[in-house]
């Protein structure tokens, strides 16, 4: 079976409603269903799912789609991961399904990959008392090197290459998995001469690979590139180890590397994990959520750990996390802490972990004023009602200012912070400038019969908004095979989250669709008009200039400005 067709069965023997209820709890709404939605936190529905058009929408986050795209974002999986499940919900056969097998192939065969990487990296270190020794002067015992799976990469320039092409793995594979790069020279190794900690997914597949030199040169640490099986922004490093104890002390411990979570570890404080090289992500968080939403940043005192934690505080915050910040003595880490206390003098100072107020207050530099307005930037970006009412009340009693003065200047604040998107679900601004081709697209995606008649008219090309002249070439080039759920089937997220809002939401009076066509046109015609009087004053031509002024009173007279 090929990949539409069983995509088209799959659609036609399930419901969306069926499926997405399985996740979230739905409430039926007119001909749609609401509920909250489950890709950001909120209090008012606002994801609205419709069993006549079969697709979600978000009208706070702006994620989209269909089924599909519902159980990929949801799971975390790849599209013939989903089809795999969905077909499974449906009680469809997969095995003539030959795309689904050569996609999902491809995927294993990465994971396979890395494993095999792995066994080696394991076995080298066994070999290599130079790697064993730097493991021993850091203070990592046997017991956590076999439970983290440290390893070590070579020195040589290819013997990992060569190692798994003797395995029988291509060069395309070994260089999808992110283990080598190309260049005139040939292939070589991504790590080389490092310690090696593999990355984990929470199905405790090794997914890519964090390498730390044993001496002063730099880089010092080195991660995999982002694959088709790894992405930095929604990977946390030790999340597959950290899982249980997250869910069962109720909060999770953020450190800055892997040697700082490594030792954490070792200590007892197994609710320990980092991101990979980067700052906090709304991907990172939404993993945390499942688990916890409470987490205590444990960051070096110095001035790039302060600058760390006030932004971890500011998505934290904005994700409806409850934070504290713990910062070591000037030139610790929780490495070198920990190593040269103990687990009970850290428990102690992570009990005086401060609350966001009182840390911004402690680290401040400005005047207490400066402080205030930065401690109500990050309540005004807090969703959660209950959280920014606690913290604005704190401030209130930190900074001796009236309570009701504070809350007046929130409410200026909140007016200019632009509201959280997930980056998959970024909406696109409706300007003046690009609304008719809007409300075109709009026109089209509710009237698929009205297709040709716009798109005889219309000059793609033209079109200023880059994610609508997309949009409007696939609908081209679907002809009249235009429907919902073929053209979601062509799109991106960004494209696939504008489609839904549109067939939910139309952005014109259904009513009046053939009138809407013809004023929708009558400004484009205009806009392009304006143009090219600006293109004829900028170059000078008079005659041109005057020409096109007497079209625009007769316009004026069809079309008011």
């Amino acid at each position: 079976m090929k990949a539409d067709r069983l995509l088209e069965e799959i659609k036609l023997k399930t419901d969306i409603v069926d499926i997405i209820s399985e996740y979230v709890q739905l409430k039926k709404a007119g001909q749609n269903y609401k509920g909250l939605c489950p890709f950001h936190s909120e209090k008012t529905p606002s994801f609205m799912v419709s069993p006549s058009k079969q697709i979600f929408h978000c009208f706070g986050c702006g994620t989209g789609g269909d089924a599909v795209s519902f159980i990929i974002k949801y799971e975390n999986i790849s599209f013939s991961e989903a089809i795999k499940l969905l077909s499974k919900k449906a009680g469809i056969e997969l095995s003539g399904f030959r795309l689904d097998k050569e996609a999902s192939k491809k995927r294993e065969t990465i994971i396979q990959v890395l494993k095999e990487s792995l066994n080696f990296f394991r076995e080298n270190l066994t070999e290599s008392k130079s790697a064993q020794e730097y493991l021993n002067k850091r203070g990592i015992d046997k017991t956590t090197i076999e439970s983290f799976h440290a390893g070590y990469a070579p020195m040589e320039w290819d013997v990992l290459f060569k190692y798994l092409k003797g395995m029988g793995y291509s060069d395309s594979v070994i260089k999808d998995a992110g283990l080598v790069t190309f260049d005139e020279r040939g292939y070589r190794d991504v790590f080389r001469g490092r310690v090696i900690f593999p990355i984990f997914n929470l199905q405790n597949n090794v997914i890519a690979f964090g390498g730390r030199v044993m001496d002063d040169s730099q880089p010092k640490y080195l991660n995999s590139p982002e694959t088709e099986v790894f992405k930095k922004g929604e990977t946390l490093f030790a999340l597959n180890l950290a899982k249980e104890e997250i869910r069962k002390k109720d909060y999770a411990i953020i450190v800055e590397g892997y040697l700082d979570t490594i030792i954490c570890h070792q200590y007892g404080f197994k609710n320990t994990v980092a991101p990979l090289g980067t700052a906090l992500t709304p991907g990172h968080l939404q993993k945390l959520k499942r688990l916890t939403q409470k987490v205590v940043l444990v960051f070096d005192g110095d001035d790039a750990g302060v600058s760390a934690a006030r932004r971890s505080l500011s998505i934290l915050y904005e994700n409806d996390f409850r934070a504290k910040v713990l910062l070591l003595p000037e030139g610790e880490d929780p490495d070198s802490f920990l190593r040269k206390n103990d687990s009970h003098s850290f428990r102690t100072i992570l009990h005086k972990a401060k609350s966001a107020t009182d840390f911004l207050f402690s680290v401040s530099k400005g005047d207490r004023i400066d402080t205030v307005r930065e401690a109500l930037g990050i309540i005004a970006s807090i969703k959660d009602l209950i959280i920014a009412d606690e913290l604005l009340c704190e401030l209130a009693d930190r900074s001796r200012i009236n309570e009701s003065a504070l809350r007046g200047e929130l409410k200026k604040i909140k007016t200019k912070v632009p509201m959280h998107r997930d980056v998959e679900g970024l909406r696109i601004g409706r300007t003046a400038m690009n609304r008719e081709e809007y409300l075109l697209l709009s026109t089209i995606i509710n009237f698929p019969e009205k297709a040709d008649d716009v798109l005889s008219r219309l000059n793609i090309e033209d079109l200023r908004d880059e994610t609508i002249k997309s949009l409007f070439k696939k609908i081209r080039a679907l002809a009249n095979k235009l429907n919902i759920r073929s053209l979601l089937d062509k799109t991106d997220n960004a494209e696939r989250a504008l489609i839904t809002e549109l067939s939910l939401k139309p952005s014109f009076d259904l009513e009046h669709v053939d009138r809407n066509i013809e004023d929708c046109f009558k400004k484009l015609i205009q806009r392009s008009l304006y143009e090219r009087i600006r293109l004829a004053e900028e170059s000078g031509d008079l005659n041109l200039l005057n020409s096109l002024l007497l079209e625009k009173k007769r316009l004026i007279k069809v079309v008011p400005a």
